[in-house]
């Protein structure tokens, strides 16, 4: 009897330290979570008006595209610029010639050249302009010097007379003067080839 009295009590130690221990643990878990929370909050708080700053340079880019004007394009682009196309190409950042260059090709070959921004989605199309991001955690921010968009462009290729359209991600870094800085895009080069050729 004495032995279930004394294992009794040493279980009812064991179940009250542990207790107390997790509950602890939790409390130091939460402030800890509380306090990384208050300095990522108090370090970067977002810069809305940048982010709509820069939305309206990329928006008004995008128009020039659509209007094939290459000298308002050439004007909100850094003389700097890195460039990444959609084609691989070992992964070799241009420079601002090449970019240049390959714009006025697509105004050299197309007509009709329009964007419609946004995520086709099942029953609509979602926003198609975002900055910063949340997860993951590890590396969560909110700068807004870098712009992910997404859109449909349509066009029409001069040659055959055959429209075409291409799903579009872009991401567009701006550097201090409001110029973008970075250009790197990810689409189907070789799918506009393919619709030209369909019969």
């Amino acid at each position: 009897m004495k032995k279930q009295v004394l294992s009794l009590i040493v279980l009812a130690l064991l179940i009250v330290f542990a207790c107390k221990e997790t509950a602890t643990s939790e409390q130091t878990d939460s402030a800890d979570t509380a306090d990384t929370t208050k300095a990522t909050d108090e370090k970067e708080a977002p810069d809305y008006a940048k982010f709509e700053k820069y939305a309206a340079t990329l928006s008004a880019w995008i128009q020039a595209h659509c209007d094939e004007d290459l000298e308002a394009m050439s004007a909100m682009v850094s003389d700097t610029i890195k460039w990444s196309p959609a084609h691989y190409n070992g992964n070799q950042w241009l420079g601002k010639e090449d970019f240049m260059a390959a714009l006025k090709g697509y105004h050299d070959n197309y007509d009709n050249i329009k964007y419609v921004s946004g995520i086709t989605l099942p029953n609509d199309t979602a926003g198609g302009v975002y900055a910063g991001n949340v997860y993951p955690k590890e590396t969560a921010n909110s700068n807004a010097n870098t712009l992910r968009n997404y859109g449909t462009w349509s066009a029409t290729h001069i040659e055959s007379g055959k429209d075409i359209g291409v799903k579009w991600f872009g991401i567009a870094g701006f550097n201090d003067d409001g110029k973008i800085a970075m250009w790197t895009e990810y689409w189907d080069v070789h799918g506009l080839a393919a619709q030209i050729a369909e019969d």
